[in-house]
């Protein structure tokens, strides 16, 4: 094979094929994924714990603004949050109840008794008692 037909080959490439042809595998390792960001997964700690606006979780996760707007974004574009406009506000739930189980979980496997509020799962005084309903 000569260099320039190489070169179309690799022009021409079939679309990645998966090795592992099972949906139940794809679908639990987008879903893994998704969760898989330190920020991402401070995010879901905090929500299952109760509904929180993007002021509340910044202020919780001392996290920017504009660093936890991408990745709650991440999270509602994976169907694992939910948003709900209240007022000025946007209020964030969990959506996914899996993802609260396998936070649960990882609770669970990853045990720390110095570990921040967020991770042991500490009830925040919410700022404005917005509720979600």
């Amino acid at each position: 094979m000569t260099s320039s037909s190489k070169i179309e080959k690799s022009r021409t490439r079939q679309p990645h094929e998966p090795k592992v042809k099972c949906r139940a595998i794809g679908a639990a390792s987008d879903f893994l994924k998704a969760m898989s960001n330190p920020v991402r997964l401070a995010i879901l700690c905090v929500l299952m714990e109760g509904a929180r606006t993007v002021g509340e979780l910044e202020e919780i996760l001392d996290v920017h603004q504009p660093t936890l707007s991408q990745q709650i974004g991440e999270l509602r574009d994976a169907g694992i949050i939910a948003g709900r406009r209240v007022a000025k506000a946007v209020v964030y739930r969990l959506a996914d109840p899996r993802a609260g189980q396998i936070i649960g979980h990882l609770r669970l496997l990853f045990p720390d008794s110095t570990a921040s509020a967020v991770w042991r799962g500490t009830q925040f005084e919410p700022a404005n008692a917005v509720e979600m309903g």
